[in-house]
């Protein structure tokens, strides 16, 4: 029973170091999510971009937001573009890239990062 009493104290020393590393590593993480802010771009900036002034049919006006990821491209720093979106499955969306436009569909797939995938569809027809 010695050797337990012994050694509470530097497990409850170990036990505190871990737990104040992982809160300041939620915190590093938290902010830094924060100071990126939301995702920018054609689909982030308004849905009647997309469906002109019509009224969003009723599916869409309660639809939730999902993340996606734009397959094949990178920012400057090297991680995929990301777009939040509540348009469904199947939709086509048109993102400005530095050659021109290219065209996305989005897909009910879901990545290893919890996004979900957008299928460059302008390569995939010319292969076609």
């Amino acid at each position: 029973m010695e050797i337990l009493t012994d050694a509470l104290p530097e497990f409850l020393g170990a036990l505190g170091s871990a737990g104040a590393v992982g809160t300041v590593m939620w915190c590093f993480r938290t902010w830094r999510r924060r100071a990126r802010g939301p995702a920018r771009g054609p689909a982030s900036t308004s849905l009647t971009e997309f469906i002109g002034d019509q009224a969003a049919p009723a599916d869409q006006r309660n639809a939730t937001a999902r993340r996606y990821t734009l397959l094949g491209t990178l920012t400057e720093d090297g991680s995929p573009k990301q777009l939040t979106s509540t348009r469904s499955a199947g939709t086509v969306i048109v993102w400005p890239m530095g050659h021109g436009q290219e065209r996305f569909e989005l897909t009910d797939v879901q990545l290893y990062d919890g996004t979900f995938a957008a299928e460059p569809a302008t390569r995939y027809e010319a292969a076609r």
